[in-house]
């Protein structure tokens, strides 16, 4: 297509030199804040805070469960030792019929 001047939407061309280039996306946010006064920013800050908050109970909240599972696994496994036999165990224990979940200490 020709660079026609008289068309809807002409290219557009680099500023002229020493023209000043538009704000990007993160210096429009801090103009914004100095402008909207240290009120504003002392604002962001706690919202901040809250947010590290909240993935900090997640995090807790996690860790908590794994820990209730672990502790379940090593019961059931426990009481499975237990009730096994020391003599025949090899010939009562059920065949394996398939892949075997490994604990995730292993994996990692």
């Amino acid at each position: 297509m020709p660079d026609d001047a008289t068309a809807p939407n002409p290219p557009s061309s680099p500023p002229p030199f020493g023209a000043e280039l538009p704000l990007t996306t993160i210096e429009s946010f801090i103009a914004a804040l100095v402008e909207a006064g240290p009120e504003v920013a002392e604002h962001m800050v706690r919202a901040a805070q809250e947010l590290l908050l909240a993935a900090q109970a997640l995090v807790s909240a996690a860790e908590r469960n794994l820990a209730d599972q672990r502790r379940v696994r090593d019961e059931a496994e426990a009481d499975a030792a237990a009730s096994a036999s020391p003599e025949g165990s090899a010939a009562s224990a059920p065949p394996n019929a398939g892949p075997t979940l490994r604990r995730v200490d292993e994996v990692a």
